[in-house]
Parts: C-alpha cells; structure tokens; sequence
C-alpha cells in the first residue's frame, strides 16, 4: 500500500508548514521581513549616497532608521505575533532598535571597513555585506530579548 502524503499544492504547503516548529516559521517569516527592510534601505541608500552623494556613513544612519521601523511594526504583527499581545508596543520598539543596534553596529564595521580598503564603483556593493553581516545577530536577539513569551 502506498504511504499517505500531503496533497500538493497550498493544502499540502500549510500542512508541511504547520508541522515546523515555531521557531523555523519565524526564522522564515525573519528572513523575508529583512528581505524587505534589506531591499528599504539598499533602495534608499543607493538614492541617498550613490545618487544625491550624501556621506555613506550617514546615509547608513538614516536608511538603518527607516528599515528598522519598517521591521519592528512587521516582525511585531506578522513574525512574533503569537509571542504576545500583537500590538505595537514602545516598549518593545525601543529593545528592538537596542536588539537590532547590535546588527547594525556589525553593518557599520563592515562598511566602513570595506570602503577603507576598496574602491567600490557603487557603494551600496559594500552597504549589502554589512547587512548581511549583522542578520543573525539581529533574529537571536529579537527571537530571545524583544519577542520572547512573556511567561518565559
């Protein structure tokens, strides 16, 4: 007799999701929230240093401000909504910037370093390896400091 799997298509596709623990759905939903503050601030860098020539250093500032907004109001209603209330809080706004400040204090190293040591035609090359760089660090820490269960 043959196995009984789960039917293809979107049924099948939440049921294989729904058996994941819930750490790798959040991993996952993570990801494709700083897919989206990545692309925010790679687009708004880009306009701001390689095209109106703002300092990268600043322009890394401004842009990591915006992104991380655009990610805490994200991962607060979408990635960890099941940690909490599901409501925006200033409370966990403020730890999420600290959390993610780590992030972007890695992003900041890298850049500059990157930028000391190469001459890169687009800046933004260098702003996408910081980033990257400071991902992990930002998912541990709002999965454990930010997000976490409040009876944990």
């Amino acid at each position: 007799m043959a196995e009984t799997q789960n039917p293809p298509g979107p049924i099948g596709l939440r049921a294989r999701l729904a058996s994941l623990p819930e750490a790798w759905v959040q991993l996952g939903r993570f990801a494709i929230v700083g897919g989206l503050g990545t692309v925010t601030n790679l687009v708004l860098f880009f306009l701001l240093v390689d095209f109106a020539s703002l300092d990268p250093l600043l322009g890394n500032v401004l842009c990591f401000g915006i992104a991380v907004s655009q990610n805490y109001v994200l991962n607060e209603l979408w990635t960890f909504a099941t940690e909490g209330d599901g409501a925006l809080s200033w409370q966990r706004y403020a730890k999420f910037i600290a959390a993610s400040g780590v992030g972007f204090v890695v992003n900041l190293v890298v850049l500059a370093g990157l930028l000391s040591a190469f001459d890169f035609p687009l800046k933004v090359f260098p702003q996408a390896i910081g980033i990257a760089a400071g991902t992990a660090v930002n998912f541990l820490a709002s999965r454990h400091l930010v997000f976490r269960r409040t009876g944990s």
